[in-house]
């Protein structure tokens, strides 16, 4: 892969060569009509897989009743079919989560913001079945929010390590507002969602 990417972006410096511009420059165009992009991917090592489990049954179910009153504010999607109703968090850093996506426990809806407030929604499979295979053998949540931020959460196939990737576009170039809300969204991963410190990671 990067060996493919290296050519395509050497072919990408040579048009823009030929046309007087340089790399950067047309950096800077991209920014200035798509907006600025900042990223941060990391995980943490977790060994111990019924711990891994807990927290992503955290950010999906919520907290146990004795950890409701620390907790964020929830969506609740009731699954009659399932017999489950799925909590996901509304905010992630202070920012309101719009799109939710579940590949292990099969759900995806969009403009999940505009649910009312502790409103339970009943929903049925076909509306919120994802457009992604499904499969429950390992954990994979993609979140997005209000402020151009996007979030992955899984498991890795090989090493006992919870991973995330976030990245954030602020779509009018302000690329201080980008990073102070990656921090945030960063911080969220850590203290709202993973709880690293309570679960010692």
């Amino acid at each position: 892969d990067g060996v493919t990417a290296l050519a395509v972006f050497v072919q990408l410096a040579a048009q823009l060569h030929a046309q007087g511009k340089s790399v950067a420059e047309y950096l800077e165009d991209q920014y200035a009509r798509y907006g600025y992009f900042v990223s941060a991917n990391s995980y943490f090592v977790c060994p111990d897989p019924v711990k891994t489990a807990h927290i992503f049954s955290r950010i999906r179910y919520g907290p146990s009743e004795e950890q409701t009153s620390a907790d964020v504010q929830r969506f609740e999607f009731v699954r009659s079919e399932y017999g489950d109703t799925l909590r996901y968090p509304r905010t992630i850093g202070g920012f309101p989560v719009s799109y939710i996506r579940d590949l292990t426990t099969g759900f995806e809806m969009r403009d999940v913001d505009k649910v009312p407030a502790e409103t339970p929604l009943r929903v049925t499979l076909d509306e919120c079945r994802p457009t992604f295979p499904v499969s429950g053998s390992s954990h994979m949540v993609t979140f997005e929010t209000r402020n151009g931020g996007r979030l992955t959460m899984r498991t890795s196939g090989t090493e006992p390590k919870l991973k995330y990737y976030l990245e954030v576009r602020n779509q009018d170039n302000d690329r201080a507002a980008a990073a102070r809300d990656l921090e945030a969204m960063v911080n969220a991963v850590a203290c709202e969602l993973v709880q690293a410190t309570e679960n010692g990671l």
